[in-house]
């Protein structure tokens, strides 16, 4: 890195270098989006069980444990109305994709849309994680 540098100044000196590793340039553009197969209401909270989560976006999820999530802003893609909500597919506490997230009332057949997720969701994540299927990946 240190050679492409000084060749860089050397042959192009009014040029600024700068190194981003992806999730600023990248995250933006992209987005999550499962499938919710399952809706269940535990201690009065309701649960949108999806076809995906920490094992496709594990930053969403809260990187295994993380105290304060950042819920990533999400939408369900095929509905308009609010409710709060948690959304996540394992077997773990830790997998939830949407922490109390207002997002519309949602079933089974509706998806669940994570925005900011271009940078690292798929990659950075522990993928196949309990035998779950692997996520596909689509540039547009």
């Amino acid at each position: 890195m240190h050679a492409l540098v000084a060749k860089a100044e050397q042959h192009l000196p009014e040029a600024e270098i700068i190194l981003e590793l992806g999730r600023f340039l990248v995250a933006p553009a992209g987005i999550y989006v499962a499938k919710i197969i399952d809706r269940k209401v535990s201690h009065d909270v309701t649960y949108l069980v999806a076809d995906g989560g920490m094992n496709h976006h594990l930053a969403a999820s809260g990187n295994l444990g993380q105290l304060i999530r950042r819920n990533y802003p999400a939408v369900i893609g095929n509905r308009v109305q609010g409710e709060q909500r948690e959304v996540g597919p394992l077997c773990t506490p830790l997998d939830i994709l949407l922490n109390q997230g207002d997002i519309a009332v949602a079933g089974p057949g509706d998806y669940i849309v994570i925005f900011q997720s271009g940078a690292y969701g798929l990659t950075a994540s522990p993928n196949g994680f309990l035998s779950q299927k692997s996520a596909a990946e689509v540039l547009v």
